[in-house]
């Protein structure tokens, strides 16, 4: 469930929204909803909340804290995010009743006085026939028993309801969702005075003093007694707290849990493996840290959908962690000026974007973009005075020497210098391999303070499926890999992996009809091993699309075997994260890697494969013969259930989450 990014004011986490989309939320998602509460905030609410800690956390609780006050959403609107509306729980009330005519959502009302909900029912009766009211009352003006709770949570659950209704006013009604969201089976939306309004009991004002934010003075015209104290108090302390807030980012956190700004050129959906890994890893520390994320729109395949492409900024909230994501200029991976304008705007837009998040305890950040990612760390750091943490995917310009990219000494210097100097503003570099560590000490004498964490993947997610699964078996029909020995290649189809080469040794295999090889995924050099298949009319080799991470499971079992790759010169520099995948699914290792490279030390301490060097293309072809010879063997069938022991006991998701947590926190 995609929910709205939200930005705190006077330490309440108030959702960048809008009606429409409120309403949408909360109907698609009425059933996972239930035991769950929404708060409609506004000045007076976070005025409280700025001195009261606990209520503060209540309203923090909430699945939504709404803009009920124009106020907050003109506080949005200022802080540049420019599609913030309020959604006020008076006007939240008839969008969702009419969304819920005529269905199987029902609603029970609980709150203010018998002759207000007596009225309130009358006219939701005439004013929406179709609403199906399963329930509503008015509890004592008085702290009820703990009998009388017990009843009155009985009465609303045997309803039925899927929503309900709460008008008791602020900061009570909160407090009553917060505590009973575990006892009752429905959605609880604290709208306060929305029961009179809809009731008829108090008038509203004009929609053009709501339009300029003086709505509070015709409530206060209304009943001065009662709300002056609340209003000119309020309201000029609401004025005061909220330049300070703005200006000096005062941070309400709670005292177990720290601000985490996290750079990812790419993020979920994006099937990029560091994207994946950097969204699982910011959900996992997410019970630790209040986490934010800046990446790029959806585009790591270089198309942009149409979503995406109106506004400059997208705030989301996915799984509790806060996204900002920048648009990007669309890009072709095989058009390298294309890709370079891509990184630049990305870097670029990033760096405005960090001023629009507010102040940071820590700034975790990636080597990619190549350089440009532990420039933005460092940036980061300085605007946001935060300790930073470098993770190196890949060193660079290692990785562009290794491949020969470039032997341009001039810019080689200058990536060296900048990564150098990235290396050195961090408070904690993480490697993601042990043969990494030895690249450090090249680099450095004396060395950063650094640690070694493996990446992951998700082994409740990928796991080994029978060969009779109908979905695996679907997947091979799609791609006419029924009755074939399948050897795989699965990932980025990059610079990086010498593969022009490789598929000349498995040309040599076009003899065996019983093989297929199956390449999977894109990158800068797919056209190019196309291109090459065609001219020489190789059959053997099938080209497959990226899958979406939830296919995953099922393409990764279609193969019977699955090539791991890196070339020559990478060790040190890089690790293949499509090794743990292929762990995952318990299948065998058919390595190009290089001795004493991580992914090598790992297939021959799990004893889940075979590896032989980058370029040694004889052996490479031994190597193919020796696997399809295999083929229904018992060995092979071993080789797979080593790999998946090897990453359940040492490789596991949980396990470097919490070791990134650590090091995080020991900074």
């Amino acid at each position: 469930m995609k929910k709205p990014f939200t930005t705190r004011i006077l330490g309440v986490n108030v959702a960048v929204t809008n009606m429409q989309e409120t309403v949408n939320l909360i109907i698609a998602h009425i059933e996972e909803l239930r035991g769950k509460f929404i708060c409609l905030s506004n000045v007076h609410t976070t005025v409280i909340a700025e001195k009261d800690e606990e209520y503060r956390k209540v309203q923090n609780a909430a699945f939504l804290a709404l803009p009920d006050g124009s106020p907050l959403s003109l506080i949005q609107r200022l802080r540049g995010f420019r599609e913030a509306e309020q959604v006020a729980g008076p006007d939240l009330m008839p969008g969702i009743f009419r969304a819920t005519e005529n269905t199987d959502i029902t609603h029970y009302f609980y709150g203010s006085t018998q002759q207000t909900i007596d009225a309130l029912e009358k006219n939701l009766r005439v004013r929406y026939p179709g609403l199906k009211i399963a329930g509503m009352e008015a509890p004592p003006f008085r702290p009820l028993s703990k009998e009388e709770d017990g009843a009155a949570v009985r009465r609303i659950n045997e309803s039925g309801a899927s929503i309900v209704w709460v008008g008791l006013g602020a900061p009570k009604q909160e407090k009553w969702m917060y505590g009973h969201q575990d006892s009752i089976n429905a959605l609880m939306l604290g709208v306060g005075a929305g029961f009179d309004f809809h009731a008829g009991t108090v008038k509203r004002a004009p929609g053009w003093m709501r339009r300029h934010y003086l709505e509070w003075l015709y409530r206060l015209i209304q009943d001065p007694r009662r709300l002056w104290k609340r209003y000119v108090g309020t309201n000029g302390k609401f004025l005061l707290l909220s330049v300070k807030d703005a200006f000096k980012w005062k941070k309400y956190v709670d005292s177990d849990k720290k601000n985490l700004l996290i750079y990812a050129h790419y993020y979920y959906p994006d099937v990029a493996s560091t994207g994946q890994i950097l969204t699982e890893l910011a959900e996992g520390l997410n019970d630790t840290f209040h986490t934010t994320v800046i990446c790029t729109v959806p585009s790591y395949t270089g198309k942009i959908s149409r979503y995406y492409r109106k506004h400059k900024y997208y705030f989301e909230n996915i799984n509790g962690v806060n996204v900002l994501r920048i648009r990007v200029p669309e890009f072709r991976k095989n058009f390298t000026p294309s890709r370079i304008y891509n990184i630049l705007a990305y870097f670029v837009s990033a760096v405005f974007a960090t001023f629009r998040v507010e102040r940071q305890d820590y700034v975790f950040t990636i080597s990619q973009p190549p350089i440009l990612g532990g420039m933005l760390g460092v940036i980061g750091k300085w605007v946001k005075k935060a300790k930073l943490i470098y993770n190196i995917q890949d060193f660079n310009p290692e990785q562009v020497q290794a491949v020969d990219f470039s032997r341009n000494k001039l810019v080689l210097g200058a990536m060296m210098w900048l990564d150098k100097y990235s290396c050195r503003q961090a408070k904690k570099v993480i490697v993601v391999g042990r043969d990494m560590i030895g690249t450090l000490q090249q680099r450095f004498d004396p060395l950063p303070a650094y640690a070694h964490i493996n990446n992951w993947i998700n082994e409740k997610e990928i796991f080994p499926l029978p060969k009779d699964d109908e979905k695996v078996l679907k997947f091979k029909r799609k791609y006419q890999l029924e009755n074939k020995f399948v050897i795989m290649y699965s990932g980025n189809i990059g610079l990086y992996y010498d593969l022009l080469n490789i598929v000349k040794v498995i040309e040599r295999f076009q003899g065996k009809p019983e093989v297929i090889f199956a390449f999977i995924g894109e990158g800068s050099v797919l056209d190019e091993l196309k291109d090459y298949c065609k001219k020489k009319q190789i059959s053997n080799i099938t080209f497959i699309p990226y899958q979406d991470k939830s296919k995953l499971v099922y393409s990764l079992n279609a193969g019977d075997v699955h090539f791991v790759v890196n070339a020559k010169g990478i060790k040190g520099v890089s690790v293949p994260s499509k090794l743990y995948g292929v762990m995952a699914a318990g299948k065998p290792v058919l390595g190009i890697l290089e001795e004493g490279a991580e992914a090598r030390l790992i297939v021959e301490e799990a004893g889940c494969g075979i590896s032989v060097d980058p370029g040694d293309y004889k052996a490479i072809g031994h190597l193919i013969e020796r696997f399809t010879a295999m083929q229904g063997t018992a060995e092979l069938e071993e080789m797979g259930a080593k790999g998946r022991d090897y990453l359940i006991d040492h490789l596991t998701k949980d396990v470097s989450i919490k070791k990134y947590r650590d090091e995080i926190l020991s900074c």
